[in-house]
């Protein structure tokens, strides 16, 4: 019966909607370029729904050679510098969404039968993440240095808040850096540059006496509070251009306990992704960018938000062919000032009027109250956010 349920889905339309998720959800998956994503990730996505829907169909587990598709993937992954969590995060999402394509397929009558197949998706899951997770990690091994890969003990000991002696506290002092309660997390890209250019971004780092490991298509590490990023010249992450056309994207977090940094580190690396999205470049202070960081940490509320305030109006907007959007968007812009807003769009204020009036009665919003012009922004700033990802 559930062979039967799984004969009615199209791989290839779950795989479709996959890489839509995927670029809409995962970071690491809008920085490819749009020919990897439609050709190999949609590729990949096929050949895993066939995959799994053919354990089930024949009762048999994954062979070794079925595989290997997915560990060259991988691979590919860990030289474009995709985040291991990143790529993972994939493999869970698409497990699910071919899951539950499964079940909408299902009849009542077939629901019971269901029961297996989840079983089978968790263990088909498992096999394939950690096939990808091990392909991955060993294409790493081969980008990195071995003073790397001691350094990236030492970082991980400091981040989960572990004891650091011994043999740790020795690398650290190899590279002058010091072993301290805070520091200020930093990640920096260089545009046009690959991993081992950032690789050797990275050991410069080092030389300065900066905990500095590459991730692949950017560099992430600790910054000792001895160096003073304030003063002229003292700038330990200043002048490494030169590798590459373009100039140095970085984010630096304020003085950070030990305790806090995973989350700040996180902070920094969300942060050179936003800013490479919207085309920035220099030094990105993260207080400068904190709606932009609450919605990129977020992408279901964000999507929540964005529906709650516009999505009656980009439904209007299809049936009537209305610029709805774009008088509130003027009207934000110009801080609520309707003599400007309506200058801004070349209509008579009277007009602006109408149109903000229309916006209330589609969304239910008042503009007048806080709550809902915070929520009208951030619907606003994740629409303009969605539109640099494709």
């Amino acid at each position: 019966m559930l062979a039967g349920v799984v004969r009615r889905v199209d791989p290839a339309n779950v795989a479709e909607g996959m890489v839509a998720r995927f670029r809409t959800e995962i970071a690491g998956y809008r920085r490819l370029p749009e020919p990897v994503v439609i050709g190999q990730i949609l590729e990949i996505c096929r050949q895993n729904v066939e995959l799994f829907f053919g354990s089930i169909l024949d009762g048999t587990e994954p062979a070794e050679a079925d595989l290997a598709a997915f560990r060259q993937s991988a691979r590919d992954r860990a030289g474009e510098g995709m985040p291991l969590e990143d790529l993972l995060h994939a493999y869970r999402l698409g497990g699910r969404m071919g899951w539950q394509a499964v079940v909408e397929a299902a009849r009542p009558d077939e629901r019971h039968a269901l029961l297996t197949g989840a079983e089978l998706l968790m263990d088909y899951v498992d096999l394939v993440s950690a096939v990808v997770a091990q392909a991955y990690l060993d294409e790493r091994q081969h980008l990195v240095s071995e003073e790397e890969r001691g350094l990236r003990d030492l970082f991980d000991a400091l981040v989960s808040g572990r004891a650091v002696g011994g043999g740790l506290l020795e690398r650290a002092e190899a590279i002058g850096f010091s072993v301290a309660d805070f520091y200020r997390p930093f990640a920096q890209t260089l545009a046009g540059a690959a991993a081992p250019e950032h690789a050797q971004i990275a050991e410069r780092l080092r030389a300065r006496g900066v905990l500095a490991l590459t991730e692949g298509d950017r560099v992430t590490g600790l910054i000792s509070l001895q160096e003073d990023l304030e003063a002229p010249g003292a700038d330990p992450l200043a002048g490494l251009d030169g590798l590459a056309e373009g100039e140095p994207l970085v984010a630096v977090g304020e003085p950070t306990p030990r305790a806090d940094l995973p989350q700040a580190l996180e902070e920094v690396r969300l942060l050179v992704d936003l800013g490479r999205r919207l085309g920035h470049a220099g030094r990105l202070d993260p207080g400068a960018f904190v709606p932009e960081l609450l919605l990129a940490s977020s992408p279901r509320l964000a999507g929540l938000a964005r529906q709650r305030a516009l999505g009656p109006l980009e439904r209007y907007a299809e049936r009537r062919g209305s610029d709805l959007i774009d008088t509130l968007e003027a009207f934000m812009a110009e801080d609520l000032d309707r003599r400007r807003a309506a200058q801004r769009l070349h209509v008579h204020p009277n007009t602006l009027d109408y149109r903000l009036r229309r916006v209330t009665e589609l969304t239910g919003l008042d503009l007048g109250r806080t709550s809902d012009l915070t929520l009208a922004a951030l619907a606003l700033k994740q629409r303009a956010l969605t539109a640099t990802t494709g």
